[in-house]
């Protein structure tokens, strides 16, 4: 799958790729690409005001291939897409929205220019964008719990791979949004950060949001955090799996 090619410019912007794989490659996994649509419909999240994955409704932003299906949206902050493989094998594209969204840009840039106020060596010049360290937790929070209920659905037995990474990285600074207290000055150095988790998908059903939270903590140390506070992240990752805001 070449980025440059899709029906959405995620090469312009900072993004997110995920690819979620099943330990034992079964080729017709899925039986028809209707049941992959059908197992998208089943499993998506609908945790923090949008899908993940989006399903698009309209059948002009959805694709099929000779085993999988797709789906993308470019629209109003949210860029997306997606595609199930009969495989099992998932992957998911997403714009990191604080990036792509001016107003909550601005926010951001707004409050860190106020919390690292106190950093007069700081070199703004460096800053390409904004990761709201709230944001990044639920984001992979979310990619977690999908692949647990995909393992709940059967797609996923014995292991599963959890692949993310943070493309066009270098020069993103960790924010908070107004309101809450932080003063570092974390910046990623590196121009794209990624890891793959191996994980057991009864493992993954039973303590998912667990995983979670040490993947967030390995992304939040490549930008320099180090150690960081999860105490606060456990407690955001517990409202928002609970679709509390």
């Amino acid at each position: 799958m070449t980025e440059a090619h899709l029906p959405v410019p995620f090469h312009d912007h900072p993004h997110w790729r995920v690819n979620l794989r099943p330990g034992l490659y079964t080729p017709e996994l899925i039986p028809s690409l209707a049941d992959c649509y059908a197992t998208i419909e089943k499993t998506r999240l609908r945790l923090g005001g949008w899908d993940f994955p989006y399903l698009n409704p309209h059948r002009n932003q959805r694709q099929q291939g000779g085993n999988w299906v797709a789906s993308w949206i470019d629209f109003a902050g949210h860029a997306e897409y997606w595609r199930l493989y009969q495989s099992g094998q998932f992957l998911h594209l997403s714009a990191v929205r604080e990036c792509i969204d001016s107003q909550w840009r601005k926010e951001l840039e707004d409050a860190m220019k106020l919390n690292l106020n106190h950093i007069t060596t700081f070199d703004w010049s460096k800053v390409n964008g904004y990761v709201d360290i709230q944001n990044l937790n639920c984001t992979i929070s979310e990619i977690f719990e999908f692949a647990a209920r995909l393992s709940q659905h059967g797609i996923y037995e014995g292991t599963v791979t959890i692949e993310v990474e943070l493309r066009k990285s270098r020069g993103l600074l960790l924010a908070a949004r107004p309101g809450r207290l932080w003063n570092i000055d974390c910046i990623a150095t590196e121009e794209n950060l990624g890891h793959a988790w191996e994980v057991g998908s009864d493992d993954l059903v039973a303590s998912g949001a667990g995983h979670a939270l040490e993947a967030t903590r390995w992304f939040l140390e490549r930008f320099g955090w180090i150690p960081p506070n999860m105490d606060p992240l456990k407690k955001d990752q517990e409202r928002f799996l609970k679709g509390i805001a």
